[in-house]
């Protein structure tokens, strides 16, 4: 069983590496079955086998914390590469960032996708540089799920917030710690907004 992954009521071979502890079934349970986007499975498009199997069969949750950008504006799709969306606002797009995939948007970061490393970044509110973010979409979807149950006890009438920002760390350094690596990164600034109350 280890070298599968189960997955909206499939599975799937672990080729190239990409491992998840979350499933389709967990995400919805998370987050309901319209909170779960997922995306058409194209032969020939830019992604990797394992990335758009991921992304076809688990999906990407949608909330208030991470907006995804598969859904439809229109009869027409949204840019799905950087460039094209940054072109809409007359913005800077790195050379190298070109044909990264937009994923969607956390609270202040534009969250993309680099097809040739798997690599997940974010832009933060109006910037120019990126940061490394997550070592896959894997890691993304497990660091966004880690979120909504540390969110969801959040709300209990007297929440131990030291301690779930404590869980939280462990979690997700315990998958890929790339999220928490640098002080400054979007992860570590949200939870910094939740140690202060402010979420």
């Amino acid at each position: 069983m280890d070298s599968l992954i189960k997955a909206h009521g499939k599975s799937w071979s672990r080729k190239s590496g990409m491992n998840s502890p979350v499933t389709y079934g967990d995400l919805t349970g998370l987050y309901g079955l319209d909170g779960v986007v997922l995306y058409p499975i194209q032969d020939g498009g830019p992604l990797d086998a394992a990335t758009a199997q991921f992304l076809g069969s688990v999906g990407l949750p949608s909330d208030r914390l991470f907006t995804s950008r598969a859904g439809v504006t229109g009869d027409e799709r949204d840019p799905y590469e950087l460039h094209a969306l940054f072109a809409l606002d007359n913005r800077y797009c790195p050379e190298e960032s070109r044909g990264w995939q937009v994923l969607g948007y956390l609270p202040a970061a534009l969250v993309t996708l680099d097809p040739s490393s798997e690599a997940v970044y974010v832009f933060q509110e109006s910037g120019h540089d990126y940061q490394l973010a997550h070592r896959d979409i894997a890691a993304l979807v497990h660091c966004l799920t880690e979120f909504r149950k540390l969110e969801e006890a959040y709300k209990e009438p007297t929440p131990d917030v030291d301690g779930l920002v404590d869980a939280f760390r462990k979690a997700v350094n315990a998958f890929d710690p790339t999220p928490l690596n640098d002080p400054e990164s979007e992860w570590n600034r949200m939870l910094e907004e939740v140690l202060e109350e402010m979420w």
